[in-house]
């Protein structure tokens, strides 16, 4: 069996986790919405980002949006592929910008990672002006969560735009629905312009019901 993850384009997270400034070094946008395991019907909705209002010729990564999921039970996820893909675009094609996704565990409270299970590389295909999709498998670590846990998706962009006659800066644009057009397939793929939903697919289940994962897991014991 595998997971799907859904990421609306609308709502607040139940708590705002802080954003590893190791891997997002220049901007973090503020948006911190939920992760959801059941798909809701959030509209289409493209999610702009401009943080630089002039050239900005530095190698670095920009947040665009994070995703928290509900409290999940004690369990280890094992090392695995994890499939990711939404529709993105940057602003000016000098921008040179890759699509970036983190993926890591917080306590319940948000204050604290607890491991990370993808460190946040860059996609090796450059976003166009385009709204298009952007999509990748990557392979994720194991970590071990001993404690009731969320689930944290951050979202952005990295790169190292050139000068030209435009705005040459970290702007960039990522969509985010959880609809379900007809004909849509589940990730979209590199350049595809079929309107698709965001999402995450992890390989392996994620146990998301405290009671299903044994007795062992349960809190207090």
């Amino acid at each position: 069996m595998s997971t799907i993850l859904w990421c609306p384009s609308s709502g607040a997270a139940a708590v705002s986790p802080t954003p590893d400034a190791g891997t997002w070094t220049l901007h973090i946008n503020t948006v911190s919405r939920p992760l959801n395991f059941t798909r809701g019907a959030s509209a289409k909705t493209s999610l702009a980002y401009n943080p630089d209002a002039a050239d900005h010729l530095v190698d670095g990564n920009s947040m665009i949006a994070q995703f928290v999921s509900q409290v999940l039970p004690p369990q280890t996820i094992p090392a695995q592929q994890i499939g990711y893909g939404a529709e993105m675009l940057e602003v000016v094609a000098t921008n040179n910008l890759f699509s970036i996704l983190r993926l890591y565990g917080c306590n319940v409270a948000g204050t604290t990672n607890l491991g990370t299970l993808l460190a946040g590389t860059r996609h090796t295909v450059e976003l166009t002006t385009a709204l298009l999709g952007s999509c990748r498998v990557d392979p994720g670590s194991a970590v071990t969560f001993n404690e009731p846990w969320r689930l944290v998706a951050e979202w952005g962009v990295g790169g190292l735009p050139t000068a030209s006659a435009g705005v040459d800066a970290h702007n960039a644009s990522i969509s985010f629905d959880e609809s379900f057009a007809t004909g849509a397939m589940i990730l979209p793929q590199d350049a595809d312009g079929g309107n698709c939903p965001s999402n995450i697919v992890f390989s392996n289940d994620i146990v998301t019901s405290f009671g299903s994962e044994g007795a062992s897991y349960q809190i207090g014991i």
